[in-house]
């Protein structure tokens, strides 16, 4: 059996790795000069003013949407017993594991994205994650069907039928290109979210970033949920879910480091577009939920 399941894992990256022809590799952006600070300076400002900005990377230019709305605990009739809006009481330690993170992006993760870009070419790296994404579509499915989103679930079980089998394995996404079946991810903290369970306190995660309690909680009960720990055992399971954010992280890297170097305080910075981010998302489910009574 174990033979059998590592045979799997085996034809699974093989057929991730040359799911596409090769290109030519990337070229790795040159530093930035001293003389496109002030412009980083002027995006980092637009962002919080709630305005979409162009950041040019190596792989082009890319058009960042904020996370920051007007959104305030005025806006909620039911927020004035809940928490402050920016609920940081735990601001010393998440400083701390905020910096740890930074140093461990700067020194190991963004230098070996950048070598993984380079080598792999943009195509294999969008079948990838194809890939990853409808390896998840199950999670997804019990999320929304707990969460009382039917149409989603459904969605979901199509999607995965779909590209598992017409898209090989998920490489491709027939189930968006031929039959207009979105995505609908959904994760714990979402469907808690539904039944209005508290964010509770900011929380920075170790490498993974800007989080909450009830975030935090989601992620660490889809550790032992994933479908990857269906299909493999450890560590091959581990090896999985690390190269699946890894390979989110190298999409991300470049935009982190020029927003992270334009910030006054990159701390607060991170916290409120996350919280606000979140806010936004609340109040949308708010607003849906009193136009359904």
């Amino acid at each position: 059996m174990h033979l059998l399941r590592q045979g799997l894992i085996n034809i699974f990256i093989v057929a991730l790795l040359g799911c596409a022809s090769p290109s030519e590799p990337e070229q790795l952006s040159p530093p930035q000069e001293q003389s496109s600070q002030p412009n980083q300076n002027r995006q980092v400002n637009e962002l919080s003013q709630g305005k979409t900005v162009t950041i040019t990377t190596s792989q082009g230019e890319v058009r960042v949407e904020p996370t920051v709305v007007a959104v305030t605990d005025a806006q909620r009739k039911e927020s004035v017993d809940k928490e402050k809006y920016y609920h940081d009481p735990w601001e010393g330690f998440n400083r701390t594991m905020f910096g740890f993170n930074h140093a461990v992006y700067e020194h190991v993760l963004i230098p070996t994205t950048n070598g993984y870009r380079y080598v792999v070419p943009e195509v294999v790296r969008d079948k990838i994650g194809n890939a990853f994404d409808n390896i998840r579509e199950p999670l997804n499915f019990i999320n929304n069907v707990f969460a009382g989103e039917l149409e989603a679930a459904g969605n979901n079980v199509g999607r995965f039928l779909i590209n598992s089998t017409i898209g090989l394995l998920g490489l491709f996404d027939p189930a968006t290109d031929w039959f207009a079946i979105t995505e609908k991810k959904q994760t714990i903290a979402d469907t808690l979210r539904r039944y209005d369970i508290s964010p509770g306190p900011y929380l920075v995660l170790p490498i993974l970033g800007p989080s909450d309690v009830r975030g935090g909680f989601s992620t660490l009960t889809e550790g032992f949920l994933h479908p990857i720990n269906q299909i493999t055992e450890p560590p091959e399971s581990y090896q999985l879910r690390t190269f699946d954010g890894f390979d989110d992280f190298s999409n991300q890297s470049e935009t982190y480091q020029q927003i992270y170097n334009s910030a006054s305080d990159p701390y607060i910075y991170f916290r409120n577009q996350y919280i606000q981010g979140q806010r936004r998302d609340e109040l949308f489910k708010y607003q849906e939920k009193q136009n359904d009574e």
